[in-house]
């Protein structure tokens, strides 16, 4: 029987995309219970893992949307930092913008039920028919270790693994608070536990696993399942992935479509390294979880790998010299509507931000944006491997779910 993965990318407010790919799938009155029995694992990261808290918590698909075109909700998490940082952060656009102290009583009053259980008694009960509670791991970095932290609800161990990892003493809003901690321009300081006052951690993109999909399946391998006996749902919550100039670009409107070339410089580099954490490269963990399984063999039609990447790209649609912004024959972005989610940040609070993302989503939904492939060409950003659409990566996931 199929062992089955849900992978849940970090991405702030962004994750909206995941939950609204959840109820494309599902519906908006499915609770997350169903959801999560479902599958044996379940894998987040940063925005994810607060997506994962909301399906752990029980909540219907539809309340946990809540939790992100809420503005109150939303700002429950991003509470802002002291005056000193925020104003630094205006005039420099670097440094932090919001209170790592305030997150994690919010995150347990968004998660009344649940917040405050430990990671294996907070999904107690929840499991496909027949099979063990639902596996999660919750991604974090260690501040003071330098090195990756994975919060887990049970031990993961082989014989030829070592000793094994055990199941954390955390409770599940501390694994999220951990998990959601982005540094630098982000949140102001590491994100701590009351009762473990010597553990200290930031966003678990750090440890290179905003998609985490490579460490689901890694864990689930190490829990002893056969490589060819995994299929995974991986959930991003956009890329930006823009088309390399080429000759046939020579009118200045395509321009907006284009990568941009930026000069190197101290402000410029620093900026880049504090949102990195939040890059995906358009192929890698998904290819690399593609190899883990087998690289497709055996799989039917019309899946072409046991990894599914559900995400929307923000690229514009066309080829070298047409290029156009996204959308279909009812709904089409304008330039300015492209270029202003080009530039908006993860943490998009503010609810014009958020009705973008929405707007965006409908798009993607409605294959009228580019789903993210498991592979492609960077500079045409032609398919190699995957799902063109969302409407193909579902049937694709529908399809692999058939093998049990």
């Amino acid at each position: 029987m199929a062992y089955r993965i849900l992978s849940l990318d970090g991405g702030g407010a962004w994750a909206l995309i995941e939950v609204r790919a959840l109820i494309a799938l599902y519906d908006e009155e499915t609770t997350g219970h169903d959801v999560l029995a479902d599958f044996d694992l379940v894998a987040a990261n940063s925005g994810g893992s607060l997506v994962l808290g909301g399906l752990v918590e029980g909540l219907a698909l539809g309340d946990l949307l809540d939790y992100f075109e809420d503005e109150a909700k939303r700002k429950s998490i991003f509470s802002p930092a002291s005056w000193v940082d925020r104003t630094f952060s205006d005039v420099t656009g670097m440094g932090p913008k919001y209170s790592a102290q305030n997150k994690l009583p919010a995150i347990e009053a968004l998660l009344s039920e649940t917040g405050t259980k430990l990671l294996p008694q907070a999904i107690s009960g929840v499991h496909r028919p027949g099979f063990p509670d639902v596996h999660l791991l919750i991604v974090g970095f260690d501040y003071d270790a330098n090195r990756a932290t994975f919060f887990r609800s049970a031990t993961a161990s082989g014989p030829q693994w070592g000793q094994g990892d055990a199941a954390v003493n955390v409770t599940l809003a501390e694994a999220i608070h951990a998990s959601t901690n982005a540094p630098v321009n982000y949140f102001d300081a590491p994100a701590t536990f009351p009762d473990h006052p010597g553990q200290r951690y930031w966003d678990g993109g750090l440890t290179g696993c905003n998609n985490p999909i490579v460490a689901a399946v890694t864990e689930a391998i190490v829990k002893g399942q056969s490589p060819d006996d995994i299929v995974a749902l991986s959930l991003g919550t956009a890329t930006v992935a823009l088309p390399a100039p080429t000759p046939a670009d020579t009118n200045p409107a395509q321009a907006q479509f284009l990568r941009p070339v930026v000069n190197p410089g101290l402000v410029t580099d620093l900026r880049k390294l504090a949102t990195a954490i939040l890059d995906d490269p358009p192929d890698i963990a998904s290819f690399l979880a593609h190899v883990m399984t087998g690289s497709g063999a055996g799989v039917p039609p019309p899946a072409v790998s046991r990894i599914v990447r559900m995400n929307p790209l923000i690229s514009p649609m066309g080829t070298p010299g047409n290029w156009r912004a996204p959308g279909n024959a009812a709904t089409s972005m304008t330039g300015s509507q492209f270029q202003y989610l080009v530039q908006l940040d993860m943490d998009a609070v503010e609810q014009p931000q958020v009705n973008a993302i929405g707007a965006f989503t409908d798009l993607w939904l409605e294959s009228g944006v580019r789903n993210q492939p498991i592979r492609m060409d960077g500079d045409t950003l032609n398919r190699e491997l995957g799902y063109d659409s969302f409407q193909d990566a579902a049937a694709a996931w529908r399809r692999l779910k058939q093998l049990d």
